[in-house]
């Protein structure tokens, strides 16, 4: 899949790029759907009602949310500048810049991590978890438990950088199987005599093995650490300078998320667990799928800016663009359209309540609102770290904040807790359509006919979700019962049916990425003839 070029980098071959991306998409959507089935696990067996379930819930967003912004500040800064010390044949400056980094990261998160416990009780103070005696107590002990898993994901953020800048993309994509499966474990062997919180200790080991598990790769590479803390070296100097604004545009950014589930904790705390399942299969999923193609794309972008070569990075980026959207617009209408087979076979399961299914399917029809927006953002501010831009993202990540926290404040005034996603989307599609504009006053024209492509993806989607309607209701007829087999049935035929309708569609109405994929697959099987 890669190949190195004769001063030691590693170059992505162009005609194997989409090859790679497909790889690490199946990877880490079937992690994503492993991990919701550990959610699904433990909700049949704990319910969603339980207030010590949705505490679970909340202490384990805490310090994803609090430290997202920092590890996606370190990959940001990890690619370029290790990638740039190989593409030129400096190997071992390269290996000594990751020492420095992952000892000043391990320094700088258990301050994090010490910080995080002790401003627990804050956090605790502004949900409705602070109500009773007895919940406070246990939701600042939960969120002291997990706390310690910010150390882990600062190693895990580095050494999934490292591993993508030397081409391994598969195994970065595994890393949250571990951690479903323990969590599985636990709950089918240990729950009944360790609860809820034997729960957040198991969430808590299972978390820290994303990191632990690329340690071996990285020794098969050669890579071998050692501890180095030098703050006046000039590649952290350089990285700092690189990280600060991507913390603060990202940090605004995971305030969002914060101020998302403190509102939910503070206004209805039996919704946490189902608006954090409802995020985790609409929002957690399409990035599983950004990620699996920024992980190939953005070492690719920073290398063809870095060569000077800025027809190939708009050709690549405009490219990238057009048919994540043709992708992500169908997948919109079609969370809308199934949404309540998809969460009664995903969801009504054991102690799930009717009443909390319910609730789920409003919030994934506004989140799903928002898939577009979410998903064209990680790949535009992406390009924009490509060109060691970070200011633009940063400053859009204040925009975002602002307009999600004013219109959550607005909406549930008239909707209650249902305008927090409504306003997590508008503001997502506010901040993509700010982005575009930024990026080409910044490079200049690109992705040319994009616009239309997202148009005429949307008619197409929209003509989708009629007929899919039309065939649930038909179905309705015919298939009866609640069992396993009828939730599927009721689910996989109008899905599969929609999916085949707007690629069929897309075909004739000469939507890019639909038309060369489906020719190039003709074309092979006439080869194989």
């Amino acid at each position: 899949m890669c190949s190195g070029n004769r001063n030691g980098g590693v170059i992505l071959k162009k005609s194997n790029i989409f090859s790679a991306i497909g790889s690490v998409m199946v990877i880490m959507i079937a992690s994503r759907l492993l991990a919701l089935f550990s959610s699904q696990v433990y909700m049949s067996v704990f319910g969603t009602d339980s207030v010590y379930i949705n505490i679970y819930s909340y202490a384990i967003n805490i310090p994803n949310i609090i430290f997202t912004s920092i590890g996606t500040a370190l990959s940001t800064v990890v690619i370029p500048i290790y990638v740039g010390h190989k593409a030129v044949g400096e190997g071992e400056k390269a290996k000594k810049f990751a020492d420095n980094i992952i000892s000043v990261s391990m320094v700088l998160t258990l301050i994090l991590v010490i910080l995080g416990m002790c401003i627990s009780p804050l956090l605790v103070k502004f949900t409705g978890f602070a109500k009773e005696s007895q919940t406070r107590i246990y939701a600042i002990k939960a969120l002291m438990i997990v706390m310690p898993v910010m150390f882990f994901y600062a190693l895990n953020y580095i050494f999934q950088g490292m591993l993508q800048s030397d081409g391994q993309y598969r195994l970065p994509a595994f890393v949250s199987v571990p951690s479903s499966i323990v969590v599985i474990l636990y709950v089918l062997f240990l729950s009944s005599r360790f609860g809820v919180t034997g729960l957040l200790y198991a969430s808590l080991f299972g978390l820290s093995l994303q990191a632990l598990i690329l340690i071996p790769p990285l020794y098969k590479n050669g890579y071998r650490y050692k501890i180095r803390l030098k703050l006046k070296d000039a590649d952290i100097i350089n990285a700092a300078k690189m990280a600060v604004p991507v913390l603060i545009g990202v940090g605004a950014y995971q305030l969002n998320m914060l101020f998302n589930s403190t509102m939910i904790a503070r206004y209805d705390k039996s919704m946490v667990t189902i608006l954090t399942f409802v995020q985790n299969i609409t929002i957690q999923m399409v990035l599983a799928f950004v990620y699996s193609i920024t992980a190939v794309i953005y070492p690719r972008l920073s290398e063809s800016y870095a060569k000077g070569d800025i027809s190939s990075y708009k050709e690549t980026l405009g490219g990238i663009l057009k048919n994540v959207s043709i992708m992500l617009i169908p997948i919109t209408f079609g969370y809308i359209s199934v949404r309540e087979p998809l969460l009664n076979l995903l969801v009504a399961w054991g102690k799930v309540s009717t009443q909390s299914v319910k609730k789920a399917e409003i919030f994934l029809s506004f989140y799903a609102i928002g898939i577009l927006g979410i998903g064209l953002k990680e790949i535009l501010d992406r390009a924009l770290y490509s060109i060691k831009n970070t200011r633009i993202s940063a400053v859009n990540g204040f925009v975002i904040m602002f307009v999600n926290i004013a219109l959550s404040i607005i909406l549930m005034s008239y909707i209650g807790a249902y305008g927090i996603p409504l306003a997590y989307s508008i503001a997502s599609l506010t901040g993509v359509a700010n982005l575009l504009w930024q990026l080409k006053r910044k490079i200049g024209s690109f992705a040319n006919g994009l616009l239309s492509e997202i148009l005429k993806s949307l008619l197409i989607a929209l003509v989708m979700w009629l007929l899919v309607f039309l065939i649930q209701n038909v179905l309705g007829l015919y298939l009866t019962g609640n069992n396993l087999l009828i939730r599927i049935l009721k689910l996989g035929i109008p899905a599969g049916l929609g999916a085949v309708i707007y690629i069929v569609i897309g075909y004739f109405a000469k939507l890019s990425f639909i038309r060369d994929f489906l020719d190039k697959l003709l074309k092979r099987k006439k080869e194989e003839k």
